[in-house]
């Protein structure tokens, strides 16, 4: 049996050691690129953060018979989503995410069409109708909610 020098040896394990530590350093480093997963929820959180403020400033409709509020709110508040999921939208996500975040997409198109809907029966002056629609709305923006949560959306 042949034994290695035992520089050999050291030098050996001196590379061993320093390319494991360069691995684990290039994998877990702020250098290292985001997975793409992650880099998509960080614009995704970002473009929800953007919008946060904004629409917590609109006050939430109490009253489906006070249309002028009903109607303020929702002026208010459509411009807001349709930009926000306008621009959520654009980004690329992962294939792992495109099937949920298709469906979120979805649920999140069909509640802002029904926030449009209260909208339109108030400015008819429609106060049942604006109840049923708020209690649609309610169901559809939860859904949204506990999908997008899932899916990792700050929003």
């Amino acid at each position: 049996m042949h034994r290695l020098p035992s520089r050999v040896l050291v030098a050996a394990v001196a590379v061993v050691f320093g390319l494991a530590g360069g691995l684990a350093w290039w994998t877990s480093s702020s250098g290292a690129r985001p997975s793409g997963r992650n880099a998509y929820l960080a614009q995704a959180r970002a473009i929800c953060k953007e919008y946060s403020a904004d629409l917590n400033q609109i006050p939430p409709i109490q009253d489906p018979t006070m249309l002028g509020d009903v109607i303020e709110s929702t002026n208010a508040a459509l411009p807001l989503l349709h930009e926000q999921a306008y621009r959520i939208h654009e980004l690329t996500p992962p294939a792992t995410l495109k099937p949920r975040v298709d469906r979120f997409f979805v649920i999140t198109d069909r509640s802002i069409h029904t926030l449009e809907s209260v909208r339109n029966a108030a400015l008819k002056m429609n106060s049942g109708e604006v109840g049923m629609q708020l209690i649609r709305f309610g169901r559809q923006t939860d859904a949204a909610k506990r999908l997008g949560r899932r899916i990792g959306y700050g929003c």
